[in-house]
Formats: C-alpha cells, structure tokens, sequence
C-alpha cells in the first residue's frame, strides 16, 4: 500500500508542474506581444519626430523641433517583462488557481500601463 501513495503523489505532481508550465507559457506569450508592440511603437515614435524635426528644421521652424520621449518609451518597452518577471516570482511556491490570477493581474496591469503609455506619448508631442 506503502508503495501505490508516492506513485499518486508524483502523478499528481506531473499534472501541477505541466499546468505552471502551460500558465507560464501562455502568458509569457501575451507578455511578448505587448513588448513587441511596445517596441513597434518606440521605433515608430522615434522616427516619426526625426521626420518631423527634419521638416520644421528645413523649413526654418527650427523653435518647433520635439524631442524624442525617451523615458516614457523605455518604461513602456519595460512594463510586460517586468510584470512578468514579479509574477514569475511571486508564484514560485503557489497553487496553481494563484498562479494563474496573479499572473492574470500582473498582465492586466501590465496592460493598462502600457495602454496609457501608448496614448500618452503621442499627447506629449502633438504632431
């Protein structure tokens, strides 16, 4: 009898670690995409007021140059691995129904941030 409870134990282990694994996949999945479109939007806004200033500057409006939100930018381009990350590590030692709400959380704050990031950054430069 002794014997039959480890092998239930080490089944019910493999269920645990396969449903962090598929938890950790897929949102680090969705992590991705926003940092992918966080990036998207930090080469876009770069290289949208390097035309600008190029413009205004050959036109002789070079008081009306912007400069680049640098900081806004790199924190929008940090927020999903960050978030992730602090999931990651906050559910070390969790069940998974907290893994999967703290990681659900993480990624809807994560989500926010970076939406208001993404409207506020074109505000800031009024092109």
């Amino acid at each position: 009898m002794s014997a039959v409870e480890p092998l239930a134990t080490t089944d019910g282990n493999r269920s645990g670690t396969t449903g962090r694994i598929v938890v950790r996949v897929v949102f680090g999945l969705l992590s991705a995409y926003v940092l992918w479109q966080s990036i998207g939007n930090l080469v876009t806004v770069v290289q949208n007021v390097h035309a600008f200033n190029a413009f205004v500057t050959g036109n002789g409006g070079a008081t009306l140059a912007r400069s680049v939100p640098w900081t806004w930018l790199v924190v929008d381009v940090l927020v999903a691995p960050v978030a992730y990350v602090v999931a990651w590590f906050v559910t070390r030692r969790t069940t998974l129904a907290r893994m999967v709400g703290v990681f659900f959380v993480a990624f809807a704050a994560a989500g926010v941030v970076w939406l208001d990031l993404q409207l506020y950054v074109p505000s800031l430069l009024n092109l």
